[in-house]
C-alpha cells in the first residue's frame, strides 16, 4: 500500500487522469472523443423522480420554497420566481462546481458556458447554480473572490488591503464593499477592459462582497450570456435559510433526526470518520460537525460534544445543540451549514443532480455513503433505499471546458447578445480536447493517491463506498 499522500509525488498526467475518471464513471469514458456539446446534453438530461417517498417530497417542496424566496429577492417577477422553482423540480439538476466568483472569472465563465451548452440543448428556461461563499477573498497568490485578470494584470474588486482580506469569508456580513476595480501595481490610469466592466457593475454599496458578487453576476449574465434563461446563483446564506425552514418544522425528516435521535449524528459523523482512515482516506474530512462557527465572517470549526455544539479551537464559543438554539443562530448568522450539510438538503434528501469539479467527483459519493450508513444503521431502510436509487446523482461538470483565452475580452469580442458563437466554438471540441491540461487532478496529490491505490486495487469502482456514484 503506498504510504501518507505528502509521500506520494503528483506524477499524474492528463492520460491518466480521464483513464481514472472512466475507470470510476464508465459512462464518462464513452464521451471522451464526442463534442463536448454532446456531453453536457447528457449531463443536464435529469428527470423528476418518480419516488413517493414523504422524506423527499417534502425536502424537494422545502428547496423549491428556498429557491423561490431567492428568486423574489432578486428581483424576479412572481410568475418567474416560480417558473424557476418549478423547473428545479422538472428537471433536478445544480451547478455546484465554482466558488461565488464573477462570471468572468475563468474557472467560473467555462463552467457556465459549459451549463448553459446543456441547458439550451433541453430548451431549459432556468439556472440554478450553488456557488460556496465560506471561501476568503483569496485563495491563492492574487487569486480568489477578492480577485480578477483583466487584460492581463491582477485587479483587486474591492479596493482591499490584505488584511482586510485574509482573515475573512466573502459571506461575511462587515460591509460596505463596492466595486472600487484597483490596479495595485499602475499608476497611470486604467485598461480600457477595467473602465469598460466598471461601467457595467453596479455602483452602489453591498453589506457583504457575496451580495455584491451575485448582484454582479446577475448584470453580467443579462448582458452577456443568455437573458432568456433566468439565471439564478445561491449561495451560503440561501443554504442557512434553507435549514432554518427545516427545523422549524418539527416533523421534518432533519428535525428529527438532529434533534429527537441523536443517534443519527452520531453515526453520521462516525461515518465520515470512517471514511477518513480508509482506502478513500482525505477525501472526505470532518473538519467541522455539520456548522461553521462564525464571528463577523471568520469561521472556525466545530464539534457537537454531549448536548452542546462547541467551537473545536480557542474561540469563547458554546450553543445549546436544540432546535431553537440552532435556528436562532443560524438566522443571525452565527453558524454556517458546513458543505455536507448543504448538499444533505439541496441535493441527496430532494434528489438532485449536482454538478462538480475535481475534488467533488470523488467526495460528493463518499458523503452519499455517509448518509446512506448512517440512515441504515439508523433503521431508516424506506430512504436508504430512494438515495441509494439515484442514478447520476453527481457528474464531472465543473472545468470540463478551460481554454487560456481571459473571458471579458472574449465576451467584449464578441458583443453583448452573441454568446451563441462562443457555445458553438467550444461545443464542437471533444470532451478530451475541451478540458485543457487537468491542472486541478494532475496537480492534485490526492488524485495522485487514487491512482497508486487503483493501480494496486486497493480501490475499485466495485467498492461499497462507491455503490452510490452511480
Amino acid at each position: 500500500m503506498p504510504g501518507p499522500i505528502n509521500d506520494i509525488a503528483p506524477q499524474l498526467n492528463k492520460h491518466a487522469v480521464l483513464e481514472l475518471i472512466g475507470a470510476l464513471f464508465p459512462w464518462i469514458a464513452e464521451f471522451r472523443q464526442q463534442s463536448l456539446a454532446d456531453y453536457a446534453r447528457t449531463v443536464f438530461d435529469a428527470e423528476p423522480h418518480a419516488s413517493s417517498s414523504d422524506v423527499r417530497c417534502h425536502a424537494v417542496e422545502l428547496l423549491q420554497r428556498c429557491i423561490l424566496r431567492a428568486a423574489g429577492n432578486w428581483g424576479f417577477s412572481d410568475r418567474r420566481a416560480r417558473s424557476i422553482a418549478v423547473e428545479i423540480g422538472n428537471a433536478p439538476v445544480m451547478q455546484s462546481g465554482p466558488h461565488l466568483h464573477l462570471l468572468i472569472e475563468p474557472d467560473a465563465y467555462y463552467t457556465h458556458l459549459f451549463s448553459l451548452m446543456g441547458l439550451k440543448a433541453h430548451r431549459r428556461s432556468a439556472y440554478v447554480s450553488y456557488a460556496v461563499s465560506t471561501v476568503k477573498f483569496v485563495e491563492r497568490g492574487r487569486k480568489g473572490p477578492g480577485w480578477l485578470k483583466l487584460g492581463g494584470e491582477a485587479i483587486n474588486l474591492f479596493g482591499l488591503s490584505r488584511s482586510q482580506m485574509i482573515p475573512y469569508s466573502i459571506l461575511a456580513q462587515n460591509g460596505p464593499y463596492r466595486f472600487i476595480l484597483k490596479n495595485f501595481d499602475r499608476t497611470d490610469g486604467d485598461g480600457e477592459l477595467v473602465e469598460r466592466l466598471r461601467s457595467i457593475l453596479p455602483q452602489h454599496e453591498f453589506s457583504s462582497a457575496a451580495l455584491a458578487i451575485k448582484q454582479a453576476n446577475a448584470f453580467l449574465w443579462k448582458q452577456y450570456f443568455d437573458a432568456d434563461i433566468d439565471f439564478l446563483q445561491i449561495d451560503d446564506d440561501d443554504v442557512a435559510d434553507l435549514v432554518v425552514e427545516h427545523l422549524q418544522d418539527g416533523t421534518s425528516w432533519l428535525a428529527r433526526n438532529l434533534f429527537g435521535d441523536r443517534r443519527f449524528v452520531q453515526v453520521l459523523l462516525a461515518s465520515v470518520e470512517v471514511l477518513a482512515e480508509g482506502p478513500w482516506q482525505d477525501w472526505l474530512k470532518n473538519t467541522t460537525d455539520l456548522f461553521w462557527g462564525s464571528d463577523r465572517g471568520h469561521l472556525f470549526p466545530l464539534r457537537v460534544a454531549g448536548s452542546r455544539l462547541e467551537a473545536r479551537g480557542a474561540e469563547a464559543f458554546s450553543l445549546e445543540f436544540a432546535a431553537d438554539a440552532i435556528i436562532e443562530a443560524l438566522q443571525e448568522r452565527k453558524i454556517i451549514p458546513n458543505l455536507l450539510l448543504m448538499f444533505i438538503v439541496t441535493a441527496i434528501l430532494p434528489g438532485v443532480r449536482v454538478l462538480g469539479g475535481s475534488r467533488h467527483t470523488v467526495y460528493y459519493p463518499l458523503m452519499r455513503f455517509a448518509v446512506c450508513r448512517a440512515l441504515a444503521m439508523n433503521g431508516d431502510h424506506e430512504l436508504c433505499t430512494v438515495i441509494a436509487a439515484d442514478r447520476k446523482p453527481s457528474i464531472w461538470g465543473h472545468r470540463v471546458l478551460l481554454d487560456n483565452v481571459e473571458p471579458f475580452r472574449e465576451l467584449n469580442l464578441l458583443g453583448p447578445g452573441n454568446i451563441q458563437a462562443a457555445l458553438r466554438k467550444y461545443g464542437s471540441l471533444s470532451l478530451d480536447e475541451a478540458c485543457g491540461t487537468l491542472e486541478s487532478f494532475v496537480g492534485d496529490p490526492l488524485w495522485a493517491y487514487l491512482k497508486a491505490r487503483y493501480n494496486e486495487g486497493t480501490v475499485s469502482a466495485n467498492d461499497p463506498e462507491w455503490a452510490f456514484a452511480k
